[in-house]
Order: structure tokens, then C-alpha cells, then sequence
């Protein structure tokens, strides 16, 4: 059947389209309209943090003639985070603030909120005003911010807003930053472009020789990173390389990006890598926790589910992850992806038992834990909400959460977090924990690392 020959097709509710996009089994009502009436639906380039060109998701009608009031039965599993259950329910109303009402709100409010947000941008003028305003705790760099210019340039632009924090006797931003090499190096050019670790590694068979090898290579983007100040980077990708035949990851695209399959190897790389960064002052970021190699959806779009047994995860995916957790300087990225076995209606970005439970009171983690993009469609089209999430998400032990499009979502977070704050519904001492870690882990002089 080609379009040409049938050119209508089904135009479902914005929700029930998030859920076709992650794979789903309902029966539900649909109603016919050609594809040009069709409401496209936004999602997010691979770590790139740009919209995407929208597409409009459709299911194709069958050769007979179809009523109106129809129904199309649509086959594989929906997705929890759609689902109306009790576990899952909508959050409550938040009065929306806009960005003048923010940032004109209770100083010490702000600052204390702030924090714990980090923040992508458009333009340097714009994240200014939110550093002038103590209202972040970093920023995040990437293509667009970077493209046209000189190294030299953007340094000067990040001194700037270090320069407002010094004046305001607050510890320097987070300059973070997605310089994984391969195809996710945002900041080549200006940067040097490297390949991924696992091309560098491809070749090597002995531990010398690859420990070598990473190790030359992180320094040379230790280098280049600080050419521009950043303090933090978005590597390395320690989910497992599984090349399910099944895979359809969409933008994330994680066996292009993945180290290796053995979690051993992959727990090497990780260490030699993070150790250079270490030298250079640089904090590295394990990502994507619970892991992606085993996840079969793009969580730009949804969130994905992992359903294999907490002990194989234990045993296969988490071992990178539990053994380069102890280094002082790694941080630990949550991914938008449901552990079956622990929390099945949950993302571990907000999930309580996965954060609160598992990381924290099981695993006595006390590093730093930052969210993925809560710009994602996982999030945005989450029962949650991205307010909603990013409460849940800092209650159960998160320190940072990352929104890559501050036009489009701090007003959100923000607003969520004020009237959580207002109402006594933020944790006060898993606040508490977390600024401490904060201030610990973000001074370089704390890490205690071995020359």
C-alpha cells in the first residue's frame, strides 16, 4: 500500500500518538483526516539538544472503506507511563509563572532552587540574566552555542558568568558539555574532533596498550575542554554495546556510541578515562543509568523499560556503572528508561525506588546524580509533567536536573519547584544531602586522586 493510492490516514490525541511511538496495545476510537491535517509531534535530536523536524504519526487505513467511528486495534505494549493507573496518576496544578515572576521572586528561594538546575540556551545574553539572578547552577554548551566561533570567544563569554558568580560569593558554574567523541563531539569545531573510544580501543588487545590509548586520548580532550572552561563532561557511555536484531533506538542510536559488551572492558575504559579527566580538574559522567543497551525505544520520544532480572542487570549492565561510581570525580547520569524489576511505572530519572531505594540507601551512593534532558519527550509527555517530574526526581535524591531548552522548559521546572518549595512538599533534608554533596563534589581539591 503506497500513499499515493491511499492517501488518508488516522489522527489520534497527542498522548495516544506518544504511546505509538514507544510501541503500544489498546483499542481505541480514531477519526479520519488527510495527512496534511495531521498535528505533528516534537522531539529531540540525539544528545544534540535541537527540536527535531516534526513528523506526524499515523496508522495507515485498510483497503475497506472505515466509519468514522471505528476502532483499530494496534498490537504490542503500552507503554506504564500512559497508562491511567494508580500508581501513575497526573499532577496536580501548578500556577505557571512566567520568566519575570521567577527570577523577581524570593532571592534566597531562588538561589536555594537553582542549584539544582542546570540549563541549555540560546544565547550567552540569555543565561546571563539567570546567573545575575542566582537562578542556575551551570550551563550546558553544545552546538549551537559554539558554532561560528573561536575557542578563545567562548572562553571569554564563560569567564564572564564565572566572573558574576565570584562577585556574588557563590562557587564557579557548572560548565557541562556533551563531547563524547564520534558522532556526539558538540563542540567540534571549534574542539578538536575525536573518534569514539570504542574505534580507539578497536584494534588493541592488551590492557597496556589500550590503557595507553584512552588514556592520550582523554588528555588531548581534557585539553580541549578546558580551551573553553568546561568543568564537566558528558562522557563516558557505559551501557553495555547489545546488538539486539530488534533494536530501534531511533535518535539514540547507543550501539554506535557504546564502548564494548563485556561490562569488564567497558569498566577499564571508563576508569582510565575519567582518571585523566581527573588530572585536568574535569568531572566525567557515567551515563545512562539504569543503562540503554538493552532498551529497544528512543527515550527522546518515550521512555523505554528494561525487563530483564535485577540480578542479571547486577551481574551484566551495572557493573560499569558500581564499579566507577567510587571514583570522587564521576558523576552519574539518570536516563529516562523503567527498571522493570524495581519500578515498573516509573523512569529512574524521578523514580523513588529506584534513586532513593536502590542508589542511595542500598548502593550508599554519595556522588553527584544528574539527570538526562528532562526535555525529552519521555518527560514532557510523562503523567508527571516536566514540573512534576523534576520534583519527584530532587525528593528522592537527584542533585542536578538538566534542562536543555531554557525558552521552552526552566519556566516549567521552576514554577513546580517554587510552589513545591512554598508548600513544604520539597525534602528538606534530602536537600540538605545534596548541597553538601554539591559543594564536596564540585571542588576538584576534594578528590584526593592519586598522581
Amino acid at each position: 500500500m503506497t500513499r499515493d493510492r491511499h492517501p488518508r490516514f488516522v489522527t489520534l490525541q497527542p498522548r495516544l500518538l506518544r504511546a505509538i511511538a514507544a510501541g503500544l496495545c489498546v483499542t481505541l476510537p480514531v477519526t479520519l483526516a488527510s495527512s496534511a491535517d495531521a498535528k505533528p509531534q516534537r522531539g529531540h535530536k540525539i544528545h544534540g539538544h535541537a527540536p527535531a523536524k516534526p513528523k506526524a504519526a499515523r496508522a495507515k487505513i485498510a483497503h475497506r472503506p472505515v466509519a468514522k467511528a471505528a476502532r483499530v486495534r494496534l498490537t504490542a505494549k503500552l507503554p506504564a507511563d500512559v497508562l491511567d493507573t494508580a500508581d501513575v496518576k497526573p499532577a496536580p496544578p501548578v500556577k505557571q509563572l512566567s520568566r519575570e515572576e521567577i527570577l523577581s521572586s524570593n532571592t534566597d528561594r531562588l538561589e536555594r532552587l537553582g542549584r539544582h538546575v542546570m540549563v541549555g540556551f540560546q544565547s550567552f545574553s540569555e543565561v546571563e540574566l539567570l546567573v545575575k539572578k542566582r537562578a542556575i547552577a551551570g550551563i550546558f554548551i553544545t552546538t549551537h552555542n559554539v558554532h561560528g566561533q573561536r575557542a578563545a570567544d567562548i572562553k571569554a563569554s564563560i569567564d564572564k558568568l564565572q566572573a558574576l558568580r565570584k562577585d556574588q560569593g557563590l562557587p564557579p558554574l557548572v560548565i557541562a558539555a556533551d563531547q563524547e567523541g564520534g558522532n556526539v563531539s558538540r563542540l567540534s569545531p571549534p574542539l578538536k574532533r575525536q573518534p569514539t573510544l570504542a574505534l580507539t580501543i578497536a584494534k588493541l588487545t592488551h590492557d597496556d596498550d589500550r590503557q595507553k590509548a584512552v588514556t592520550a586520548y582523554a588528555e588531548i580532550q581534557a585539553e580541549e575542554l578546558k580551551r573553553i572552561g568546561v568543568t564537566l563532561n558528558f562522557a563516558p557511555v557505559v551501557d553495555l554495546k547489545l546488538n539486539a536484531a530488534d533494536r530501534d533506538d531511533g535518535e539514540t542510536r547507543i550501539r554506535m556510541r557504546a564502548i564494548a559488551d563485556d561490562p569488564y572492558l567497558v569498566s577499564k575504559v571508563g576508569t582510565w578515562y575519567c582518571d585523566a579527566l581527573a588530572k585536568a580538574g574535569i568531572l566525567c559522567t557515567l551515563k545512562h543509568f539504569p543503562g540503554l543497551g538493552r532498551v529497544l525505544r528512543d527515550t527522546h520520544v518515550a521512555s523505554g523499560e528494561i525487563s530483564e532480572t535485577e540480578g542479571k542487570l547486577e551481574l551484566n549492565d551495572w557493573v560499569p556503572f558500581r564499579r566507577l561510581m567510587q571514583m570522587p570525580n564521576a558523576a552519574t547520569m539518570l536516563g529516562h528508561v523503567r527498571v522493570g524489576a524495581i519500578d515498573k511505572n516509573v523512569p529512574a530519572s524521578y523514580s523513588q525506588t529506584v534513586i532513593a531505594g536502590l542508589i542511595r540507601d542500598r548502593w550508599q551512593y554519595d556522588g553527584l546524580l544528574i539527570t538526562d534532558d528532562f526535555c525529552m519527550g519521555a518527560i514532557t509527555g510523562s503523567k508527571s509533567g516536566i514540573g512534576g517530574a523534576a520534583v519527584k526526581s530532587l525528593n528522592a535524591g537527584t542533585d542536578v536536573i538538566l534542562v536543555s531548552f531554557a525558552g521552552s522548559h526552566y519556566d516549567d521546572v521552576m514554577s513546580a519547584l517554587i510552589a513545591a518549595d512554598e508548600t513544604g512538599a520539597l525534602d528538606a533534608r534530602v536537600r540538605d544531602a545534596s548541597r553538601a554533596r554539591l559543594t564536596r563534589i564540585l571542588d576538584p581539591s576534594s578528590w584526593n586522586r592519586a598522581e
